[in-house]
């Protein structure tokens, strides 16, 4: 049941925030300073009503957010920014190390068999979008590992690049790359490949991801176009990947949380 002071997640696309009211089967979410109606059978509670955040498993890998979103699993290492008149060949773009032991459990959520993956771009000044660096995340929102690839847009016509690729553990982020605005006019269009699995133990086979985006360059331009979200603290622009509703109304209600120390 969705309850006012609830934080909430939409379930067919990006975002959330907290429920104000409810009133009968809708639901108020400030969504970004905007009140917004919402059915509320198309909202999952991630946080409910009077708990505080404090170590509490939401969305990702609370460790991987305490040491500044590098966690010791297998993720790309950043680069430096790739100019347009510069891009790097096949051959230059590095794949992610080989995985290491897990060094702490995976935790599940109840409903992160539902997946959702988004890419963010996190500029480091929104208010100087002109100026400054964006980095370039890939949001894994679920209970799966994803080994994926981003490709962009070849000179050659059908033809497409490297720009990123590795493994993305459960509820966890991976940043990417940092790039100028300038050299952001390589992401127009992408396509993102995915395979989803689970390490040691029985899971439902997903099919896999292939997505393709055209990415509005002119919203690097616009302030308004960045927004804090259920992901990030600070402005990003997010691109959805994938959005998978939940299988039945009795998952919304679950939420497993891990004890803080």
């Amino acid at each position: 049941m969705v309850r006012p002071g609830d934080t909430v997640r939409y379930l067919s696309e990006v975002g959330g925030g907290v429920v104000t009211r409810v009133d009968g089967k809708l639901a108020y979410v400030d969504d970004d300073g905007f009140e917004r109606p919402v059915a509320v059978n198309e909202l999952v509670v991630v946080l409910p009503a009077g708990h505080v955040n404090t170590g509490a498993k939401l969305m990702f890998d609370q460790q991987a957010f305490d040491t500044g979103r590098t966690s010791k699993r297998n993720k790309p290492e950043l680069t430096p920014a790739v100019t347009s008149a510069a891009r790097p060949a096949p051959a230059d773009i590095t794949a992610a190390d080989a995985p290491e032991e897990e060094d702490f459990p995976i935790e599940e959520t109840s409903y992160g068999d539902a997946m959702n993956v988004v890419l963010a771009f996190e500029p480091d000044d929104a208010r100087k979008l002109d100026t400054t660096m964006f980095n370039i995340a890939l949001v894994n929102d679920s209970n799966y590992f994803l080994a994926y690839q981003l490709l962009t847009a070849s000179p050659q016509r059908g033809e497409w690049e490297p720009f990123a690729a590795g493994e993305v553990a459960p509820n966890e982020i991976a940043d990417l790359k940092r790039l100028s605005r300038d050299d952001l006019s390589t992401l127009e269009r992408i396509v993102f490949q995915a395979i989803a699995y689970k390490k040691d133990k029985p899971f439902a086979v997903k099919e896999p991801l292939h997505a393709l985006r055209k990415i509005d360059q002119t919203k690097f331009f616009k302030y308004h176009c960045f927004s804090p979200g259920l992901y990030f603290d600070t402005p990003v622009l997010e691109v959805a990947l994938l959005a998978e509703p939940l299988p039945s109304k009795k998952n919304k209600e679950k939420k497993s949380y891990r004890k803080s120390k």
